[in-house]
């Protein structure tokens, strides 16, 4: 769909972002980490904690935090690896896939609109 295309293409400029401006790494590791599991839920793909504290291109344990926020906050949950009793698997709740979709919604039709005006 075109919004997992474009979920994949603002979180490849995440990195980028964070590497000229390393003021916005704490705003934008959130938002990293709700990116890539929006993505990982459409794609039906598991995320390990770790894999997604590593999408926030921050430091493991500030990205952890980040991800315990987002929990507390109810747009992500944890559950326990069925494969590896040793790992916890990340995803996104009904609240996150909503949060997400609807920022990335209207992204997506501003830039469209933008687009559009600038053919004009």
């Amino acid at each position: 769909s075109g919004l997992i295309a474009y979920a994949k293409f603002l979180l490849k400029t995440a990195g980028r972002r964070t590497k000229v401006a390393s003021d916005l790494r704490l705003v934008s590791a959130q938002w990293s980490i709700l990116l890539d599991l929006f993505i990982s839920a459409f794609e039906r793909r598991a995320v390990p904690t770790g894999d997604a504290c590593l999408a926030s291109s921050a430091p493991h344990s500030t990205a952890l935090r980040h991800l315990i926020f987002l929990m507390e906050a109810g747009y992500v949950t944890r559950v326990a690896d069925p494969d590896d009793a040793r790992r916890t698997l990340v995803g996104l709740t009904s609240k996150g896939v909503e949060l997400v979709g609807g920022c990335l919604q209207a992204e997506f039709d501003a830039l469209k609109a933008a687009l559009a005006g600038a053919t004009d």
